[in-house]
């Protein structure tokens, strides 16, 4: 398949917050995508929960039985891995660059990958599909970082709300809009920065 043509008017960057629950397996090291959640900045999102996840042995696990699968959404609107997948396919709008931002994201972008075959699949699929040029990981920790301030309060969900896959989507929004914040001031007063300058960046991946 050909990428599709590259509009005079598309964007440089695009960028997509995103959150996953799993249940992970040491035993045979694998990790199941229970669900996920993606949104950008314009807050147009997609939530799917899995129906092909082992709930049974999901539900042997505390800490996610208490936290996670006792919040999920009636079992009838859980979706197959197909429909997930081609759920969050068209979440992604052409750029030249698309920045996929979760918070200790690790996990997060392995299953996001996993949804398509793997890494190098999921970025052909966004260059062949979406005419996406270029993919990069990005963390919520790292402008946190950059604040120099380790003790930052960042907004947070209650407790009833927190590892709810798109709930903590949005919340890593608003975390970021909140850094940038934080950004924008220090750069207008520089002789109190609060946020140091940002290295440019080695890394992420061109198809």
């Amino acid at each position: 398949m050909s990428a599709p043509q590259k509009s005079p008017k598309q964007p440089a960057i695009r960028r997509y917050f995103f959150d996953t629950e799993f249940h992970d397996n040491p035993s045979d090291f694998s990790c199941e995508l229970v669900s996920i959640g993606i949104l950008n900045e314009k807050g147009s999102e997609y939530y799917g929960i899995s129906k092909e996840f082992n709930l049974h042995a999901a539900k042997q696990e505390p800490w996610l039985k208490t936290h996670v699968i006792d919040k999920l959404d009636a079992p009838d609107t859980w979706k197959s891995i197909d429909e997930i997948r081609q759920g969050v396919l068209d979440m992604f709008e052409p750029a030249d660059k698309v920045e996929l931002w979760a918070r200790n994201g690790s996990y997060d972008n392995v299953l996001i990958c996993q949804l398509f075959g793997g890494m190098g699949e999921f970025f052909e699929t966004l260059k062949n599909e979406k005419g996406i040029g270029h993919v990069e990981f990005r963390d919520i920790n790292e402008l946190k970082r950059e604040a120099g301030n380790q003790g930052l309060r960042l907004p947070r969900l209650p407790d009833d709300e927190a590892h709810i896959a798109i709930n903590d989507a949005r919340n890593e929004l608003k975390c970021y809009n909140f850094l940038q914040q934080l950004r924008k001031k220090a750069a207008e007063t520089p002789e109190n920065p609060t946020l140091k300058p940002r290295a440019p960046r080695k890394g992420g991946f061109t198809p």
